[in-house]
């Protein structure tokens, strides 16, 4: 099974210049620990779901700052681009 770096170095060779999209929280949670996050894209929905994997469930609560890149509203609700500040 390739780990997170390998798979990472395909997706770029593949993208060439232009952007690698992760899907999964758990992906993009690992991306985030490793530097490798740089926007996040979050659907606010009017659905509440009671399981699943928690994106930025850091143990001690570390927090993510986060900047705000748009504001869309979509017919189903609302989706924010924010960007991860280093």
């Amino acid at each position: 099974m390739p780990d997170l770096g390998s798979g990472l170095a395909a997706a770029k060779a593949a993208a060439g210049d232009g952007y690698v999209c992760v899907l999964g929280a758990d992906v993009a949670r690992q991306c985030l620990e490793a530097g490798e996050l740089d926007e996040v894209l979050v659907a606010v929905l009017p659905v509440l779901l009671g399981d699943g994997t928690r994106l930025f469930e850091v143990e001690g609560g570390r927090s993510v700052p986060l900047e705000q890149i748009t504001v869309d509203e979509v017919p189903t609700g609302v989706d924010l681009w924010m960007r991860v500040v280093r």
